[in-house]
């Protein structure tokens, strides 16, 4: 399955999880932040989530490059969803292809910090790795 299959099927999925799960608007409203995070500062923090989600054997997985992510907003102000995906390697230099779809919130100003980031859906190469 290529890398574009993947994404379709995991933007599709992570809009099923997002319509089917809803999201509390008035939750992270209440503690907007000051600014806007820049799309880069939110497609590195879906990034270190994945990365720090991402099932990896010790031997396994020690490389890996990410492909380009493209966000996707949602009504709320303060959540985002980012698909994209990513290049890792399984050893021996033979990379193999991963896509991921990652929906988070922005719970506190300091955007910069990766502590006001929660994590609410998480699918890695088409399985649940969260669903809150």
């Amino acid at each position: 399955m290529t890398i574009a299959v993947m994404r379709v099927l995991l933007i599709a999925f992570l809009g099923l999880l997002i319509a089917g799960g809803g999201y509390d608007r008035a939750r992270s409203e209440d503690k907007a932040p000051k600014a806007k995070p820049s799309d880069s500062m939110i497609i590195g923090v879906a990034q270190q989530f994945v990365l720090e989600h991402f099932k990896r054997q010790p031997a396994d997985y020690f490389d890996v490059a990410f492909d380009i992510a493209n966000i996707h907003p949602q009504d709320d102000k303060n959540y985002w969803a980012v698909v994209g995906g990513f290049m890792a390697d399984a050893g021996g230099k033979n990379y193999k292809p991963h896509a991921f779809g990652i929906a988070m919130r922005l719970i506190c100003p300091e955007h910069e910090k990766l502590t006001c980031w929660q994590m609410e859906k998480l699918v890695i190469d088409q399985t649940i790795i969260l669903n809150n």
